[in-house]
């Protein structure tokens, strides 16, 4: 009978230190919650204070690094194209600030610029260097290229005779050639 009061009495022992370690550990999280709420308010009420009094003590500008790209994007109005051409940048900008970069390129818009990419834009009249058309030249198939005025310009012949083109291929190029001369 004794050995049923000892381990009753140890049950109950260990049930009262079970809740009191359960009540112990719900207010400690109470207690961390409650401080985390306040570091809180006490930080957003120092940022309203201190945002006010923020001064800048220092200013670097971006400048253009010795690995950047420089890409220029031109738009012809005349066909309607955008050429995209991406190289590096030429050793001479190396350092620049943006405003020094652009009174060097003053016909030109900056898109984007940070010091490992320029991007700069700029609206061009008439027609991009890549229409060509193909007219008779001498008996061959000539090269001619568009410039921006809208005109051909002789580039070269191919060794292609116009004699052994079909009729049709033949009759299209003579065409060309009538049209280019009235303009």
């Amino acid at each position: 009978m004794k050995k049923e009061w000892l381990i009753a009495i140890l049950v109950i022992f260990l049930l009262l230190i079970g809740i009191i370690a359960g009540i112990y550990v719900y207010k400690i999280n109470n207690l961390q919650n409650y401080n985390m709420l306040q570091d809180r308010k006490l930080a957003e009420t120092n940022n309203n204070n201190t945002a006010n009094l923020t001064q800048i003590t220092s200013f670097s500008e971006e400048r253009i690094s010795p690995d950047c790209n420089l890409i220029k994007k031109q738009y012809y109005k005349s066909c309607d194209h955008i050429l995209r051409d991406e190289q590096p940048i030429d050793t001479k900008f190396i350092n620049y600030t943006k405003e020094q970069f652009l009174n060097e390129y003053k016909d030109w818009s900056v898109e984007e610029f940070n010091n490992n990419e320029i991007i700069i834009y700029k609206e061009n009249e008439g027609y991009c260097n890549q229409h060509y058309t193909l007219k008779e030249n001498s008996g061959v198939i000539g090269i001619y290229q568009i410039n921006e005025d809208g005109k051909q310009v002789f580039k070269e012949n191919t060794e292609i005779q116009t004699m052994y083109l079909p009729e049709e291929d033949i009759q299209r190029l003579i065409a060309r050639n009538r049209s280019a001369r009235r303009r």
